[in-house]
């Protein structure tokens, strides 16, 4: 019997909304853009967050990297800097120096291009995460030979030669000096790459000690990848770092460090940060539209003051007729809220792909959950008052109204 009465509530109430398509379309559309305004703000801050987040963990919450500025006068220390960080072996896991310079390189298809040159030895393939395509990478054997050859990236390589061309075997030529190409890799956004960025959108490989030979006047900065043993030891490391290079003669402005741990956890903490904002100012925009719906439902029961009397009169119960406007405004606000979400995700969905290329959009369940629960806790107290209202008419009263 109960079960009959709430069916019967309920389809009064959904006719009663269809009746008043218009009314009825424009409080759930307010529901609609607050639901997807949570769903689609939080959605995209969160994607770009575990998409950056993801870059820094590839690249090692337990790496530190040293960008010094190149100090003719100082060479000599960079290598004692080397030597003694690859000595401490309760620190540190490995080191890996890298020089840039911009030159402009002409290629054997007679393309020239303003390029950025990096001098890396042959272990930046592997703690770079350097993915071999094609050929090979460079070799301890290129340094003890000076061997004039280059690496390529597979997404650039098209650049400096004709598209669609084997390029391994042809040359480059970098100053005047002529240079082969023997491998192509594909590269992933490491930790320095995504802070700094590149001068030039063509990058090429050459090995270390090759590139200081030819071109260390041009050198415009020294890096050093330094893998921890931990990410608990990054302050120790910078600490006997930033000490060698004060007792060298360095300046604080001499050099930056960027420490994985904490880049990590400071976008983890902006990522909570800006989710809770921006789902805070889309959950207010939601509660606005609850006025909106509060207002309808306040307008439906004056329109139906003598329906309401006549229903009192032939013995509907109080809770009868505030459950029947709850069940209306929870109708527009749930409507609203799934169809908000939908929204939100389409959002979503259509714009990360444009945004950042191989990214998978992220949403989580909890905010999708949270817009729903909040659009019917938002319809419940909407139509609180106006059922109350309703409920509390007295009859008699109900019944002279015109």
């Amino acid at each position: 019997m109960q079960f009959i009465r709430v069916y019967e509530i309920l389809k009064m109430a959904i006719k009663s909304l269809y009746e008043n398509k218009v009314r009825t379309f424009l409080s759930v559309l307010g529901v609609v853009i607050g639901t997807s305004s949570i769903v689609a703000a939080v959605g995209l801050v969160q994607t770009v967050s575990s998409s950056f987040t993801k870059q820094v963990k590839e690249s090692g919450a337990d790496s530190l990297i040293l960008f010094l500025s190149y100090q003719p006068g100082y060479q000599t220390d960079y290598y004692e800097l080397l030597k003694y960080l690859m000595k401490q072996k309760d620190l540190v896991l490995t080191v890996t120096p890298k020089k840039s310079l911009s030159l402009e390189v002409l290629s054997s298809d007679n393309n020239k291009k303003k390029c950025e040159i990096l001098l890396v030895r042959p272990n930046y393939y592997i703690t770079e995460n350097l993915q071999l395509v094609d050929g090979r990478f460079l070799s301890y054997l290129d340094e003890d030979r000076n061997t004039k050859v280059a690496v390529v990236f597979d997404d650039q390589k098209d650049k400096l030669f004709e598209k669609g061309q084997q390029v391994l075997g042809k040359k480059l030529w970098i100053k005047g000096y002529e240079f082969e190409v023997v491998g192509v890799v594909k590269k992933k956004e490491r930790l320095a790459d995504i802070s700094i960025g590149s001068a030039s959108d063509i990058s090429i490989l050459v090995p270390f000690n090759v590139g200081e030979s030819l071109f260390g006047s041009d050198v415009s900065s020294q890096q050093f990848f330094i893998k921890c043993v931990s990410s608990e030891k990054n302050k120790e490391v910078q600490k006997i770092i930033e000490e060698f290079l004060t007792q060298k003669g360095f300046e604080k402005e001499d050099y930056t460090f960027l420490d994985g741990r904490e880049i990590l956890q400071g976008v983890i903490s902006a990522s909570y940060l800006l989710s809770a904002l921006l789902g805070g100012v889309a959950t207010v925009s939601l509660i606005v539209s609850g006025i909106g719906i509060t207002n309808i439902i306040l307008v439906s029961v004056t329109e139906r003051t003598k329906e309401i009397g006549i229903r009192k009169a032939v013995g509907a119960k109080i809770r009868d007729i505030r459950f029947q406007f709850l069940v209306e405004s929870s109708i527009i606000s749930i409507a609203g809220g799934i169809m908000g979400i939908v929204l939100g995700i389409v959002v979503v969905y259509a714009v990360i792909p444009n945004l950042m290329n191989n990214v998978q959009p992220t949403i989580s369940t909890f905010w999708i959950l949270f817009a729903l629960g909040v659009s019917g806790v938002v319809g419940v107290f909407s139509g609180w008052a106006p059922a109350e209202r309703a409920a509390r008419l007295e009859p008699s009263i109900a019944l002279r109204y015109e």
